[in-house]
């Protein structure tokens, strides 16, 4: 019976211990990013609503200029991120001032990855029905994100930036190949070039005999401490660009040491602006 009462009394201790920390909490505000603002853009060719997460140059609202779009993907995880080191990277003169567009889901963590993934693949019998969302999330960048995003605010239409991690690596690529023209900077950061068999690099073939050049820069990195498929995958792309020497590609490959999948991308999104953005 004691232990019964003392276990009773325990449980009622914890209950308002966390009661009270949930009510303390809920009274103080939460981190921000300065210099943004969230917005939300409907698409009719995806039928789903996006998050678009806006970074701000240091006296956008001082100043009547317009500035290169850097899309982000992914933004859910990585806005933080890309914001703090293009600040940093703006600062110390080593990027011209940017506008980032983040793109993002705000849906839980699987919902996050079953909509990623699919809009950044295309159709393939190997992965099924969680494929095949790609062309379509073309669209709604090309047709709906962009324009949107030039109207509300002073970008320069025909300087416009990609990154893209992992999966989104590959849906990058596939743009180059199949979409030209859409950007002319490209961050590709561990691409899942292993999707559907290596698929990627029958786009390149075709894309090659229609298509004399790549006018853009390509910055692409992956890490040494990877997988297998991710590094020969990366090796094989930069092997095959730099062979097909493309008169108008500016292109940059890094096998960085001692980084992997998940450490690799604030160290390759620094290096590849500076990249991207050198002799502009």
């Amino acid at each position: 019976m004691l232990t019964g009462w003392f276990a009773s009394l325990s449980g009622f201790a914890i209950i308002e211990v966390q009661q009270k920390v949930q009510k303390e909490n809920a009274e103080y505000p939460r981190v921000t990013i300065k210099d943004t603002e969230v917005r939300t853009v409907q698409s009719k060719f995806v039928g789903r609503k996006y998050t678009i997460n806006i970074f701000f140059p240091k006296d956008y609202d001082k100043e009547s200029k317009r500035y290169p779009a850097v899309y982000v993907l992914d933004a859910e995880y990585n806005f933080g991120c890309v914001a703090y080191i293009t600040r940093r990277l703006i600062k110390n003169e080593d990027i011209p001032k940017v506008l980032l567009v983040g793109i993002a889901y705000d849906t839980d963590y699987e919902g996050f990855y079953e909509k990623r993934f699919r809009d950044s693949t295309p159709e393939s019998r190997i992965h099924g029905r969680n494929s095949g969302g790609a062309e379509q999330f073309t669209r709604f960048i090309e047709k709906e994100l962009v324009p949107f995003v030039d109207q509300n605010y002073r970008t320069i239409p025909e300087e416009r930036t990609i990154v893209g991690h992992s999966i989104t690596g590959f849906y990058c690529v596939y743009v180059i190949f199949l979409h030209p023209g859409l950007f002319n900077r490209y961050i590709i950061i561990s691409p899942s070039l292993w999707f559907s068999d290596g698929i990627v690099f029958e786009y390149e073939e075709e894309f090659l005999s229609n298509h004399e050049d790549i006018d853009g820069s390509v910055y692409l990195a992956v890490g040494e401490d990877e997988s297998q498929r991710m590094r020969d995958g990366s090796i094989n792309l930069s092997d095959t660009l730099s062979k097909k020497e493309y008169p108008n590609l500016r292109f940059q490959f890094s096998l960085v040491q001692e980084e992997n999948h998940r450490s690799l991308f604030p160290y390759a999104f620094s290096r590849g602006m500076r990249f991207i953005f050198s002799g502009r």
